[in-house]
């Protein structure tokens, strides 16, 4: 090969396509590293399709240019959300990310959320050639106010800022791992008691004043996996996507708990052209605490506990609402004492109140398949830009740590058909839905239309019929 050129890349210099192609120049002409670099370029946000030929030089026997034409898609996006709830009401935000800022490669995000439970900044940057090597290099840094009752979750508040840095290491074409740090600082108050969050706020109470703010500090050491042989980095039909990480805080941290999880996803192809295509999706985490503080073991922080529902995960139930509720225990009143004082009775007898908010869990797993189908009345040509699929979504959320038996035999205050304690530590309640998704890559970024109907489903469980988000990820 006497030399590589490029055509169609208007913004995208040169020097960043080269990063992403493995044939070399000088080297001798490999039919499998060309596809290989196609692929690479393919899977390039900002790339809509990718071609080469080869042309062999007048007067040489044994020497070619290889000629890559490509055709590049918008890689800034305009982010925003619109939704209603029965519970969240109205929720917006919005934001901008380029992942090839000035035609350099390199990722960079802003985003301003004032959805009615939280608001939140966030700057974040990845320069994905870092080095000639393919080492990456980025940074964030955030900070959030969040309200939990708003969200569909149990009544708490919290203020938290976060500075992280990460390092990427290819491992081969396909493979990658990536180390991170990240420093948070927490500040929970307005907080409603419940058994699950008693054991964690206990530890950082103030007795002289129980109802005052807790603030703690964290330091997040990650390492993740990544894999991908998708053909395409925007709607792919073909290949599969892998992730794995784990995360724990360090033992300095206020809170020593770790959390991993994975996800991937796999395409199958049903017709040549790849307009029909089947694809599956699998998703689990796990979380706990490790250690003890004064004698007591640590805990997973409920603020990051899983949560389910929503256009992300469950589509078909309304936003964080699968999974255990927030339970409160009211003790039973024997006798009173000849002064009016209550003694209280066997702890037998003791009532429970099971909250209409959610509180999520340690444990999630969550799946799905999509039938990939042609969009009605929709060109070939715009096959990269619109896609329509039917799909059925499965999951559940639990917690490992629930002792059913404490509270199996209480008196519940409100009367259930099943009963509702079995949602907290039985991973097999899981929920289903199906529908049909929209998906629309527009001149302001993706836009996802969804309309789902609950298959399977708990009591008090809160379902939804149609979501619409702008800028949403997929």
């Amino acid at each position: 090969v006497r030399r590589i050129n490029f055509a169609g890349n208007t913004s995208t210099a040169d020097e960043v396509l080269r990063q992403s192609v493995s044939q070399m120049e000088g080297a001798w002409l490999s039919n499998a590293t060309l596809e290989s670099s196609k692929n690479s370029l393919s899977r390039l946000t900002y790339m809509e399709t990718v071609d080469f030929e080869t042309v062999r030089l007048p007067g040489e026997e044994d020497k070619v240019d290889v000629n890559f034409a490509v055709k590049e898609q918008p890689s800034g996006a305009f982010n925003a959300g619109i939704g209603y709830g029965d519970r969240t009401k109205l929720s917006l935000n919005a934001g901008i990310q380029q992942d090839n800022f000035l035609g350099t490669g390199k990722r960079i995000a802003f985003n301003i959320s004032t959805v009615s439970y939280q608001k939140s900044i966030q700057l974040s940057y990845t320069d994905p050639f870092f080095t000639i090597d393919g080492i990456s290099l980025g940074g964030n840094v955030s900070y959030s106010e969040f309200d939990g009752s708003s969200a569909n979750l149990i009544q708490y508040n919290s203020k938290q800022y976060s500075l992280g840095a990460n390092v990427g290491y290819p491992i081969n074409q396909f493979n990658r791992i990536n180390f991170g740090l990240t420093y948070s600082n927490v500040e929970l108050f307005q907080r409603q008691a419940y058994v699950q969050t008693t054991r964690f706020n206990d530890q950082f109470v103030d007795e002289e004043n129980p109802d005052s703010a807790i603030n703690y500090d964290s330091f997040l050491a990650s390492v993740a996996w990544s894999r991908s042989t998708l053909n395409r980095g925007v709607f792919p039909t073909a290949g599969s996507s892998q992730r794995a990480s784990f995360g724990i805080t360090t033992p300095n941290s206020d809170v020593n708990y770790f959390k991993t999880e994975i996800d991937g996803k796999w395409y199958f192809p049903l017709s040549r052209n790849q307009r029909w295509s089947v694809l599956a999706r699998l998703k689990a985490g796990y979380g706990n605490g490790y250690g003890d503080a004064g004698g007591v073991d640590q805990i997973l922080p409920f603020t990051q506990h899983f949560t389910a529902g929503g256009s992300d995960s469950l589509r078909g139930f309304e936003n964080n609402t699968v999974g255990p509720r927030g339970l409160q225990v009211t003790p039973s009143v024997a006798v009173t004492d000849p002064n009016g004082n209550d003694i209280l009775g066997d702890s037998s007898s003791d009532v429970v109140a099971i909250s209409t908010r959610s509180l999520g869990g340690n444990a999630m797993v969550l799946g799905g398949v999509e039938l990939i189908v042609p969009t009605p009345f929709v060109e070939v040509d715009f096959d990269n830009s619109v896609r329509t699929s039917l799909f059925v979504d499965v999951g559940n959320v639990w917690d490992t740590e629930f002792d059913y038996d404490a509270y199996k035999d209480l008196t519940l205050s409100t009367s259930f058909n099943d009963d509702p304690l079995l949602d907290y530590s039985d991973p097999f309640l899981y929920r289903a839905s199906g529908g049909i998704s929209v998906q629309w890559l527009s001149p302001m970024g993706p836009m996802v239309f969804s309309f789902s109907r609950a298959i399977k489903e708990r009591e008090g469980d809160d379902s939804k019929f149609f979501t619409f988000n702008i800028g949403q990820t997929f």
